[in-house]
């Protein structure tokens, strides 16, 4: 064999083995990757959206102060002295603490489990104060399931930056809502244009490399423009910027501005 061949195949055995190396960590990270991005998902929520929901506590005991006064539309409902509520994005179920005793409670969330998780989970008597009446799969877009008019308020806390469609998702807002109903958001938004933050907020976003990691969230979305668009009335809202201490500050620092507010439909 001549030294061009022992060249060639020293060349074909080195970069073959690297090829064959690579190819395996691929297939395998290809593989593992989505119980990875679960599992980065799972420990967003349980921990950044968890200490968020926390420095959100003083906002929304202020948002939520009248769900006591709301009389539902539904004649068996009001006559029990109830409301019925549509939670879109219920994520760790943490505004439920603020709900009237026995409001039904319709969950919209991507989480399979999370009716297991609010009945049966250790933490499950923190929400033993509604009635679950059932869990959808989904961002909010498709509410098919859901009779038009028949629930007394909607809610969306950090949830409308995941959703595929903004609009289809404040029409069905809008349409699953009885006249009069109440819409109350806590979303997060853009810094000011003149930041850098924002610039990174938008990179992150058109890239897709924040939405793939952590749920769909979008930071670049400010819905309020559509929300005023899509025929509500009484359109009230507020800017506020959190503040407090976090253990994940790179994400506190990309999603600390909100918007917060009510909509009648």
């Amino acid at each position: 064999m001549s030294e061009e061949d022992l060249w060639i195949r020293d060349l074909v055995t080195t970069y073959g083995a690297v090829l064959v190396f690579v190819s395996s960590v691929i297939f395998y990270f290809s593989w593992r990757w989505p119980k990875l991005r679960g599992a980065i998902l799972r420990a967003h929520l349980q921990g950044f959206e968890t200490e968020c929901a926390e420095l959100m506590t003083p906002y929304k005991k202020q948002l939520f102060k009248d769900l006591d006064e709301i009389t539902s539309k539904d004649e068996i409902l009001r006559s029990l002295g109830r409301i019925r509520i549509l939670e879109i994005g219920v994520k760790m179920g943490d505004n439920i603490r603020y709900y009237p005793n026995e409001a039904h409670l319709i969950c919209v969330d991507w989480n399979r489990k999370l009716s297991e998780y609010l009945v049966s989970d250790k933490k499950s008597w923190q929400f033993g104060k509604v009635v679950l009446e059932r869990l959808i799969i989904g961002d909010g877009t498709s509410l098919k399931d859901v009779t038009s008019g028949c629930v007394d308020v909607v809610v969306t806390c950090r949830s409308l930056c995941s959703t595929s469609s903004l609009p289809q998702t404040l029409r069905e807002i809008r349409r699953i809502l009885a006249r009069g109903g109440k819409y109350y958001f806590l979303e997060h938004v853009p810094d000011n244009k003149d930041a850098i933050v924002r610039w990174l907020q938008t990179i992150l976003s058109k890239t897709r490399i924040w939405p793939f990691l952590f749920g769909d969230c979008r930071l670049d979305v400010n819905p309020i423009d559509a929300i005023e668009k899509s025929g509500f009335k009484d359109v009230t809202w507020k800017r506020i910027v959190l503040d407090g201490c976090v253990s994940h500050n790179v994400h506190f620092a990309l999603s600390r501005h909100h918007v917060i507010g009510t909509a009648v439909r």
